[in-house]
C-alpha cells in the first residue's frame, strides 16, 4: 500500500531544511521495520519531514502533497507537549488522508510519564540513546542521544504522555476516531462518520 509518513527530521544524517522535506524512504527505517511487524506491508512511501521546531502555525501552512490511503504519524510526533502542535499535526494528517483511508499514529507508552529511564546508544552503531531522563507526569523530558558511526548529537526534548482518552479527545479534535489498537505504541484511526 502507498503511504505518506509524516516524521520528526533527525539531528545527524539529514539536512536542516523546510519543515516540508519530501524524500524516499531514507530515514524511515525504524518506523517501517516495526510497521511490517505489525503486518503493514506497504508498496511505496513518500516522507513529510517536520521540523522538531515547527510551530503550529508552520505546520498548518504546508501545502498539500495528494492524499493516500494510508498515512502514518510516526516519531512520537502525537506527544508534542503543546495542545495547539498536536491539533495542527493530527490537521497535517488529516488533510494528506485520502476518502476512507486510515492514519497510524506512534505514541509513546500510556505509563512512561511513570516507567520512562535512560536508555544507553550502542556504541559506533546507528543507535538511539536517552539520557538525564526528568519525569513529571504527565510530561517528560529527556536528551536523545544518536550514536551513528561513532559521531554522537545529543538533542533535548519534552513530551507529554496521553492516555487512551486523551488520544481519542486530540484525535476527535481533526474529526478522527480510534478504529483498532495495533500494539501498545501504535493506534489505527479513521474519519468519524458524520
Amino acid at each position: 500500500m502507498a503511504a505518506l509518513l509524516i516524521r520528526r527530521r533527525r539531528p545527524i544524517g539529514e539536512p536542516a531544511g523546510d519543515a516540508s522535506t519530501l524524500g524516499g524512504p531514507s530515514g524511515a527505517g525504524r518506523i517501517v521495520q516495526v510497521l511490517a511487524e505489525l503486518g503493514i506491508d506497504l508498496d511505496g512511501i513518500q516522507q513529510l519531514i517536520v521540523d522538531p521546531e515547527a510551530s503550529a502555525r508552520d505546520l498548518d501552512a504546508l501545502g498539500a502533497v495528494g492524499t493516500f490511503p494510508l498515512v502514518i504519524l510516526g516519531s512520537h510526533l502525537i506527544n508534542r507537549p503543546e495542545a495547539l502542535d498536536r491539533t495542527a499535526l493530527l490537521g497535517l494528517a488529516r488533510r494528506h488522508l485520502a476518502p476512507g483511508g486510515e492514519l497510524l499514529i506512534e505514541h509513546h507508552p500510556i505509563d512512561w510519564a511513570e516507567t520512562a529511564a535512560d536508555v544507553r546508544p550502542t556504541p559506533g552503531g546507528s543507535q538511539l540513546g536517552m539520557v538525564d531522563v526528568r519525569r513529571d507526569p504527565p510530561f517528560v523530558a529527556a536528551v536523545s542521544v544518536y550514536d551513528v558511526g561513532g559521531r554522537v548529537v545529543r538533542q533535548p526534548f519534552r513530551a507529554r504522555v496521553l492516555s487512551d482518552e486523551d488520544l481519542a479527545s486530540e484525535l476527535g479534535t481533526a474529526g478522527l476516531v480510534v478504529d483498532r489498537r495495533l500494539s501498545p505504541t501504535w493506534l489505527a484511526a479513521i474519519a468519524a462518520k458524520r
